[in-house]
């Protein structure tokens, strides 16, 4: 194989019921180059390493499938996959998402291209579980482009099968390395908070690929337990950041969020610490609008109302 223009990564574990939608959606991408498609498969236990080589031998010349004799757990299979591209820029589908727009990497590529001072772009997705989705998550909503740094600190806001970087940043800022020394449990948020540091994001509009939200998604099925240790990891994330790229001007916003989020984990885990240190935030921060999470962090007479209330929203919602 010539080195190709672009390369496509995927990392996929147990996903049989869902990888072969993943790799249609990436083959059926109509470009004016030539890409490489790259399949992380880490050792499934289910007949995931046998689809994966069903089109390995279909389509020889774009599929590289990266694999080894044992599990050697997301993260490193990502940093894997990573050294792996060759391409001038990288895409990216996790074996359990899909592409449904078949010109998302040309209309991708053809911004980068154009525009030399962006480094990565990201796109608007729908969303399914259990059967129902949702169009255009984002709808005519413009997420913030250029200078995004302030915003991906205050939320993560993109989906990483809609991402699209040039493949120098992702190889200079190794964000593989960074996430086994500082033992983080996710990959896609420290990484495109890197980028927004490097360089400016685009968003587009268009709706190009589909979030799957499942009970075999390794985020998705944890319980309350997991959940906390994803969000108190994402918290810490989001500090280490602040202190590195000097964004102290942001923590006011974010330790308010913080802790609003942490009274749930306090109230449905029934852990007396979190909500003491609720309790404390509050009482010195609440004003206006603040003041029902005082009375919350206070009261445990309100612990089954607010369960209720939060249970049958999440219900009513197809997103949580």
């Amino acid at each position: 194989m010539t080195t190709p223009f672009v390369s496509i990564k995927t990392i996929t574990y147990n996903h049989e019921k869902f990888i072969a939608q993943c790799i249609e959606g990436i083959m059926m991408q109509k470009t004016n180059f030539s890409f490489e498609y790259i399949i992380g498969e880490d050792c499934s236990t289910d007949n995931t390493m046998k689809i994966v080589q069903e089109y390995a031998a279909k389509y020889p010349d774009v599929i590289r499938i990266i694999t080894s004799e044992k599990n050697v757990g997301a993260a490193t299979n990502d940093h894997r996959t990573d050294l792996a591209c060759k391409g001038k820029y990288v895409a990216f589908c996790e074996g359990d998402d899909f592409w449904t727009d078949p010109y998302k990497l040309q209309k991708q590529v053809d911004f980068l291209e154009a525009n030399h001072d962006y480094g990565m772009v990201h796109t608007n997705l729908s969303c399914v579980k259990d059967g129902k989705t949702i169009k255009s998550l984002r709808g005519e909503e413009m997420l913030p482009t250029g200078n995004v740094l302030d915003d991906v600190l205050k939320g993560n806001h993109m989906a990483t099968a809609t991402v699209c970087m040039r493949n120098e940043l992702l190889q200079k800022i190794n964000i593989g390395k960074k996430i086994v020394d500082e033992k983080w449990k996710m990959g896609d948020y420290p990484l495109w908070i890197e980028i927004a540091a490097a360089t400016k994001v685009h968003y587009m509009k268009d709706d190009t690929i589909t979030y799957r939200i499942h009970d075999d998604s390794v985020t998705h099925k944890l319980d309350w337990n997991g959940d906390y240790r994803f969000f108190k990891d994402r918290y810490l994330i989001k500090k280490y950041y602040i202190e590195k790229f000097d964004r102290k001007h942001l923590l006011p916003f974010v330790s308010n969020i913080y802790h609003r989020e942490l009274l749930k984990y306090a109230i449905f885990l029934k852990k007396e610490d979190l909500r003491q240190e609720c309790s404390t935030y509050f009482k010195e921060k609440a004003t206006g609008n603040e003041y029902l999470y005082r009375i919350l962090s206070r009261y445990k007479m309100f612990d089954s109302i607010f369960c209720f209330l939060y249970t049958s929203r999440k219900k009513l919602k197809i997103i949580a």
